[in-house]
């Protein structure tokens, strides 16, 4: 009742590589949850709500659950009574490289904001905080901007630090960039930023997005900032979620199959 030799030096062979198997897969799934806990902690947890103002916030990380994706999004309050703060961002990478810059920006603009620093100066000091990263820095992309409740409507001060366009969305459908492009963070010590003032009529409608959204692509077909626009200038009229909804849709369409970066 013995097995051939050969018989038996397969089994071992089977034998190590469904052991080796089920270590590595093991191994994935530590990584994973520990990945999946680090990006909620990048995320904020709760998001406040703001009189008068309807909005939505739609994030998807892009790859499987052992990447850290890069992009991320806050709405916060700001130094005064009805006045937020609010942050689109996009690091360059992904990986715990990215998530550490990710990190310092989340937490450099809220710390900065509670201490009463301006748009333009919160950005500023960002920048900085970045550089000193040194070998360890990521080029951050980052749309930030001031809310500040007022009768008829929301002023907004702007700063668009290398990201895709900022959009508004008249009721009638008329669809204008809102923020100047200005330096990406991390690259130059010497940059200096400056806020933008913006006024939100009532039914107006503000979009900001990730370059996830902007170059998505269907073969050598990219949707742009031009395809963007045409998907939101026929929302007039929705809900925020709606709007967002419409736009997740016509992306699907335009390229069917999932997105290849963090949205």
């Amino acid at each position: 009742d013995r097995f051939p030799e050969d018989l038996m030096l397969l089994a071992e062979d089977i034998a190590r590589r469904a052991a080796l198997a089920v270590d590595n897969a093991r191994l994935y799934h530590q990584q994973a949850v520990a990945n999946r806990a680090l990006q909620r902690s990048l995320l904020p947890p709760a998001l406040p709500e703001v009189r008068g103002l309807d909005y939505h916030v739609v994030y998807e990380p892009a790859g499987e659950n052992n990447a850290v994706g890069g992009d991320f999004y806050d709405l916060f309050p700001g130094p005064g009574e009805d006045n937020w703060r609010f942050a689109i961002g996009d690091v360059c990478g992904t990986g715990p490289e990215a998530a550490a810059v990710t990190g310092l920006a989340r937490h450099t603009l809220r710390l900065l904001a509670r201490e009463g620093y301006g748009v333009a100066a919160v950005v500023g000091r960002l920048n900085q905080a970045i550089l000193e990263e040194g070998e360890r820095a990521r080029f951050l992309t980052l749309l930030h901007g001031e809310i500040t409740v007022a009768p008829d409507g929301f002023d907004l001060r702007l700063v668009s630090a290398g990201h895709p366009e900022a959009l508004r969305l008249r009721p009638t459908g008329e669809v204008d960039v809102v923020a100047s492009p200005q330096p990406l963070l991390g690259v130059f010590e010497e940059a200096a930023f400056e806020a933008e003032s913006v006024r939100l009529n009532p039914g107006d409608v503000l979009l900001a997005v990730t370059d996830g959204v902007t170059e998505r692509r269907n073969g050598d077909d990219m949707l742009g900032d031009e395809g963007l626009e045409k998907i939101f200038a026929n929302c007039s009229g929705l809900t925020a979620q709606a709007v967002i909804s419409r736009i997740d849709r016509e992306l699907e369409a335009f390229a069917p199959g999932g997105h290849t970066d963090d949205t």
